[in-house]
């Protein structure tokens, strides 16, 4: 283990000096016990023998107490760590002054339990008033050598079953509740200037400390969440043949201490990894169900499959921020929906460095990072949307190269790229949609090739020019015009605003140019939309459904033309649906 730089060591002050504790620095103790109430998971459950119970919730109490002292007591927390320290080591001579203490000491001297093992939870705590980062996963371990892991061997002293290599197993089981517990509080960190993440981590995402003080985590600060609780769960599954280990009581106990633990894990999933904005709690039905099964079946390996993991995140992220393709992606079966949410996912990734608020040189910055996460793609990779990626391009042809394709886009749009010809323009579309096309025909497993990926080339094509005519008003607002510069010529039109931010031209040349181009589109839909025959019925019915969705809004535009000059033009949800329904009816016929 990496011992505490000596720079980093407070001069220690005598205990002498902190005899006295003034009234309100530490709190009561049933206000220290009562916090077992809210941990991941169940401190002293009621099955234990009340010996047991009554050992267990000493260990908690003097931990929560060393706890309290360093993160939130008011006044010198140094000090007061001193004190703990000497009245610890009273509680091993019999003297101890502090109610917690003297409830310590009969469990200290029953249970055979070295000093030097709760003395490392003071450490871990002076430290934090002096170490506020940790560089690497390996410090951040030797963080909770002295936070964390004291713990378990603590609870295996009062089981009985102080074993070197059962030592091992708890150490891991306990780390990976500590960094559990630092991914739910990440927020609550940050504001008492304290950052549990690894930095490295934190770079390697593209995460910026002032992150973690926003109202919601961003999509990079999420894919590191995912990463850590990835670690932890990892870290649990090495650690629980500790629980086939041990027998009655002690098995009973710590299984419950893991099931807590996997509970925790899986709340992150439905929190979107986004423990700023949401308060991460482990459902209580889930860890009594973990803690079934671990009590019951413990040789069975804990079920991580980060694959499997990875794909859920895609697919949480498609449901939540694909308004339109979710309805077809729904369709697929599931090998297929989670290899078209991953695609989606990091289509996504690069759209939201375009649409975001970065400068042009950090956009291009973060896109050229893109481009090199490409290269990363592997089952081993750190981010859920490349894990993903890698299982979906081992399963089916799916082209990653046209990923570079959909980045030259989107670099064309941070340098705010104008098109003078209806041909430049859809060499633009090829790049950011009929990429997608071609990624979404290898989804299907049809190879990318020939007649099939020149109409998925199309049908993408259609696609986002039926987006650039519904965004037409706001992306002008946003200084974007793609219409090509030579039909704006042709039909007299400028595309300039007023004070409101509404076109000042006039309305007939606009409802003409508008409909000009739905025209237009409906020949790329023509042929894009002849793909489908080439499809097995699943595929099929979802290529319908997206394609469906876009075309009706091209019909919408076409009808009422000043629609898209008074805002964003959408599809009302019930609306979506019928079309996804009737998409998969009229494949399956």
């Amino acid at each position: 283990m990496a011992a505490l730089p000596d720079r980093a060591r407070p001069a220690r002050q005598s205990a002498r000096s902190f005899e006295m504790v003034l009234p309100g620095q530490l709190p009561e103790v049933g206000e220290v016990l009562a916090r077992a109430q809210s941990e991941n998971f169940t401190v002293a459950a009621r099955v234990l023998p009340y010996r047991i119970r009554q050992h267990l919730m000493a260990v908690y109490g003097f931990a929560r107490l060393v706890d309290y002292a360093g993160d939130e007591a008011c006044g010198p927390r140094e000090g007061l760590l001193e004190l703990l320290e000497a009245d610890l080591g009273r509680a091993y001579e019999g003297t101890p002054r502090l109610p917690l203490l003297r409830a310590f000491a009969p469990t200290v001297r029953a249970c055979g339990i070295p000093r030097a093992v709760p003395a490392r939870l003071i450490e871990a705590n002076r430290r934090d008033q002096h170490v506020r980062r940790y560089s690497t996963f390996e410090e951040l371990l030797d963080y909770c050598y002295y936070a964390a892991n004291p713990i378990g061997e603590l609870v295996l002293y009062i089981f009985g079953r102080v074993e070197p290599e059962l030592i091992r197993l708890s150490d891991r089981i306990c780390s990976a509740l500590q960094i559990l517990e630092h991914c739910q509080d990440i927020g609550e960190d940050f504001r008492q200037d304290r950052i549990y993440m690894p930095l490295t981590d934190l770079r390697d995402f593209g995460c910026a400390e002032s992150e973690l003080a926003a109202p919601t985590a961003s999509a990079e600060l999420r894919r590191a969440v995912w990463f850590e609780v990835d670690r932890a769960l990892d870290l649990l599954r090495s650690g629980q043949p500790l629980v086939g280990r041990l027998s009655g009581l002690a098995r009973m106990a710590v299984a419950g201490y893991v099931a807590g633990g996997v509970a925790t894990a899986r709340a992150f999933e439905p929190a979107g990894y986004d423990p700023l904005a949401v308060e991460v709690r482990p459902n209580r039905r889930r860890i009594l169900s973990e803690w079934v099964r671990l009590s019951v079946a413990s040789s069975a390996g804990l079920e991580h499959d980060r694959v499997r993991e990875a794909y859920r995140y895609c697919e949480r992220l498609t449901r939540t921020q694909a308004r339109n393709f979710s309805y077809g992606i729904r369709l697929l079966p599931p090998a297929k929906r989670g290899a078209l949410s991953a695609v989606y996912a990091f289509a996504r990734r690069v759209d939201d460095i375009g649409d975001g608020s970065l400068s042009s040189e950090q956009k291009l910055l973060r896109l050229q990072q893109a481009r090199h996460d490409l290269d990363d793609v592997g089952p081993d990779a750190k981010d859920p949307v490349l894990v993903a990626l890698a299982d979906a391009t081992r399963r089916s042809p799916v082209p990653l190269e046209a990923f570079h394709e959909l980045i030259d886009g989107c670099e064309a749009d941070v340098q705010g790229t104008r098109y003078e010809t209806f041909e430049q323009l859809t060499h633009y579309c090829r790049c950011v949609a009929g990429s997608v096309g071609r990624l979404s025909l290898g989804v299907f497993g049809h190879e990318v090739t020939g007649l099939a990926a020149q109409r998925a080339d199309a049908l993408g094509v259609a696609l986002q020019l039926t987006n650039i005519l519904r965004d037409l008003l706001e992306d002008r607002r946003g200084g974007r015009v793609y219409i090509p510069a030579e039909d704006l010529r042709r039909f007299g039109v400028s595309l300039e605003l007023d004070s409101r931010g509404m076109f000042t031209d006039p309305r007939g040349a606009l409802h003409e140019l508008v409909r000009f181009q739905a025209r237009r589109i409906e020949r790329w839909y023509s042929e894009g939309l002849r793909l489908l025959p080439l499809l097995d019925h699943r595929s099929r019915a979802c290529c319908a459904a997206m394609a469906g969705i876009y075309h009706e809004l091209l019909r919408h535009i076409a009808d009422d033309p000043s629609a898209v000059t008074r805002g964003r033009v959408t599809l009302p949800g019930r609306q979506k649906m019928v079309v996804a329904a009737r998409s998969l009816a009229g494949m399956k016929s």
